[in-house]
């Protein structure tokens, strides 16, 4: 019987490579930076999901506080808008807050322009100190890129963290390579909202 091989960054690295996903000068280049904690186990799904992130595939939405989500969200969508390569672009962006005398509310309608259309998401966090998750994974998928085999797909970590909590990981790949990630690193994804 076979055995896996234990899954570190450096193995992350050549899975992506063979899928495609990215060049052996990024490889080789993330792989470095993470010097000799290249060669550490990653010992949970959600470790290898956030490698991805290092290695310009994936964006990471942030479960803990980001202290003013109503600009967080703008950064975050255009981290996820620049892995397509500027197949996608994002802009005009503004949130209008139910409450617009609190500061702290969170609650509201995020509007932004992707290729020049108006999309619109409503917030519903209870601050405006924590991304709405849901909310915020719809308008990353929201940026999958049109004529482009590749789509945004968030890594399904509930099996390891059944309540949440964790940082949802969302990833930019061909139904291919998330068949590929499945097999060569375990990792799932849920389908889009």
């Amino acid at each position: 019987m076979a055995t896996s091989p234990p899954i570190t960054y450096l193995r992350v690295a050549e899975v992506l490579t063979g899928l495609g996903m990215i060049t052996r000068e990024t490889a080789r280049g993330v792989v470095d930076g993470f010097g000799d904690r290249a060669h550490a186990v990653l010992p949970l799904r959600q470790h290898i999901a956030g490698a991805l992130e290092a290695f310009g595939v994936a964006v990471s939405i942030h479960a803990d506080d980001v202290d003013f989500a109503d600009s967080h969200y703008p950064w975050l969508l255009e981290e996820a808008a620049a892995l397509t390569g500027g197949k996608v672009t994002v802009g005009a962006f503004r949130f209008d807050k139910e409450d617009a005398d609190d500061e702290e509310a969170g609650r509201g309608t995020l509007y932004f322009t992707r290729n020049g259309e108006e999309l619109s998401f409503l917030i519903e966090q209870e601050s405006n100190d924590y991304l709405d998750m849901d909310a915020a994974r719809a308008a990353i998928e929201a940026l999958s890129p049109d004529d482009d085999p590749r789509s945004f797909r968030c890594v399904d970590s509930s099996r390891e963290n059944p309540f949440g909590g964790n940082d949802d990981i969302v990833v930019l790949a061909t139904a291919e390579q998330r068949a590929g990630l499945r097999r060569h690193l375990g990792l799932t994804f849920h389908e889009p909202r």
